[in-house]
């Protein structure tokens, strides 16, 4: 009589830590694909900003108005959206740019270690300034707030050193620091002053 009691409570005492185990189970898995779910729509619009690059046309729309592309370089400052999207074009007309290979991640919040919308990214971009071409590694992490706004932006790759495998050191310098002033020399012009080309067109010799 004894042994059946304590049967019966055992039983009682399984059922109930699987009761549990499936309640918390289904709890996370409805979050984790909730958070999943908003990861792959931030991904999209990372993927428009990427797209924005190639076709020399962001969208400025994507981005907060708080937006921040945080510095990474060595003395790099932060730029707010006004100051990144001017950056950006100097950038784009300055080169042509192709996202060859991407892989996509999800961000977790660093206290419980779940998806929080936020995305990281590894790719290989192909840059190009007239015949010059060379490969770039970047890793990147953007974040956005809940109306799927992009608020910041940081990543991690040797520009400088692709831009100098391009042009050279001494031309690199100059067109990082006409870049802000949108003044671009030209790689094969002995004078300073004289514009980049189309990076469409070849670079005349």
């Amino acid at each position: 009589m004894k042994k059946n009691k304590i049967m019966k409570k055992l039983n009682y005492l399984f059922i109930a830590t699987l009761l549990i185990l499936t309640s918390c189970s289904g709890t996370c898995e409805d979050k984790c694909k909730s958070d999943l779910t908003e990861f792959e729509t931030n991904k999209e619009t990372v993927m428009k900003m990427f797209s924005g690059f190639e076709a020399k046309n962001m969208d400025e729309s994507i981005f907060a108005d708080s937006f921040i592309e945080i510095g990474t370089g060595v003395g790099e400052p932060d730029r707010n959206k006004e100051e990144a999207l001017d950056n950006w074009k100097g950038m784009m007309d300055m080169m042509n740019m192709s996202l060859k290979t991407s892989i996509f991640l999800p961000g977790v919040d660093t206290v419980n270690f779940q998806p929080d919308g936020s995305v990281r990214y590894y790719g290989t971009w192909e840059m190009n300034i007239g015949e010059a071409s060379d490969e770039l590694m970047v890793y990147g992490s953007f974040e956005f707030d809940k109306d799927g706004k992009m608020t910041s932006l940081q990543h991690y790759g040797d520009y400088t050193g692709t831009l100098m495998m391009m042009v050279g050191p001494d031309m690199a310098g100059q067109m990082m620091a006409a870049a802000d002033e949108e003044i671009l020399p030209n790689p094969d012009a002995g004078n300073q002053g004289e514009t980049l080309p189309n990076p469409d067109t070849e670079i005349i010799d």
